[in-house]
């Protein structure tokens, strides 16, 4: 081999044992990093808000009644009032006479004629007005007491009968009220409630139902002459002076609107003889409070449009219009 093929392989060899040494050293390891950490905080105490109670605040103590919803316990009719008062007056019927209205119809103890009827929005009649005729039993005005709202009222009354499909059964006949208690006719105050809408008629003079009821209903001023007030007093003193031969027309509304009956409340708050002459047609609970029709005025009304029966008993229609025939 010559010199100058040897030189490079020696300096080969040379790079070679220096590479050699240098992969068999250690691997240096870098010096460990020291992180230093905040010690850790405690964990943060939540507090949640006290759970509410389910007691009330006591704002009001209400003491409830026994019942809060009083138990209303209907008799098939009512009867007028449990303390009705006899007035000792000699009884003397009154006698029929042959008449007619104008429609031709026989006017005797069982009369009946529509003066008023309408229907509400679902066809149901809730308005009706009717004239009954009545028998009058004798010539006097009783009086009973009426409890209403804690006020004492005397309602004023006749005694009749009126023929209930065959059948007569008595009945009241109420002229008006005044409050007080067991208020004699002659000692009832000024006003209104001293009053009644009463006409007498001779048996020749014709009878229409329908235009009567409108002209009676007329505003005051333009049914004045036709249909004047007269004092209960001097009513009372008329009477004994009828003949025997007379014949009670009575004109009052059976059936009242649903919504008028907040009103009717009102009005017998008010005005005494408007509560005698309602009463009977409505039903009112131990609290006096207006809770409907009475179950006399719907078997009325059964009556009066499809002929039903009522069952005997005493009971009580009003006069908001009276008429009287007399035969001499």
């Amino acid at each position: 081999m010559s010199r100058h093929t040897w030189k490079p392989l020696l300096i080969t060899l040379i790079l070679l044992m220096l590479l050699a040494g240098a992969g068999c050293r250690k691997k240096e390891t870098p010096p460990p990093v020291t992180e230093k950490f905040l010690p850790p905080s405690e964990p943060t105490q939540i507090t949640l808000p006290p759970t509410r109670s389910p007691t009330p605040t006591l704002v009001y103590t209400i003491t409830p009644r026994p019942s809060l919803t009083p138990t209303i316990t209907r008799t098939p009719y009512p009867t007028p009032s449990p303390t009705a008062s006899a007035t000792r007056v000699p009884s003397r019927p009154a006698q029929l006479f042959g008449y007619q209205d104008v429609h031709g119809r026989k006017v005797d103890w069982s009369y009946t004629h529509i003066t008023r009827i309408r229907e509400n929005q679902f066809g149901e009649i809730n308005d009706l007005w009717a004239f009954l005729s009545f028998q009058l039993l004798d010539r006097g005005i009783h009086q009973r007491n009426f409890k209403f709202e804690g006020e004492t009222i005397t309602v004023y009354y006749l005694n009749v009968a009126h023929q209930f499909n065959g059948t007569p059964l008595p009945m009241q006949l109420v002229l008006g009220g005044t409050f007080g208690e067991s208020i004699p006719v002659g000692s009832i105050p000024a006003g209104g409630n001293a009053y009644l809408q009463v006409q007498v008629r001779e048996a020749s003079e014709p009878f229409d139902p329908y235009i009567t009821h409108r002209d009676a209903n007329r505003a005051y001023e333009l049914r004045e002459a036709s249909y004047p007030l007269m004092f209960m007093k001097d009513f009372q003193a008329l009477l004994p002076t009828l003949p025997e031969e007379i014949i009670l027309l009575a004109d009052h509304p059976i059936l009242f609107p649903r919504n008028d009956w907040p009103q009717v409340k009102v009005d017998m708050q008010r005005v005494s003889y408007l509560a005698a002459r309602y009463q009977p047609f409505f039903e009112l609970d131990s609290y006096d409070r207006l809770i409907g029709q009475s179950d006399f005025a719907y078997g009325l009304r059964d009556y009066v449009l499809h002929g039903d029966s009522l069952a005997a008993g005493i009971y009580a229609f009003s006069s908001r219009t009276l008429i009287i025939i007399k035969n001499n």
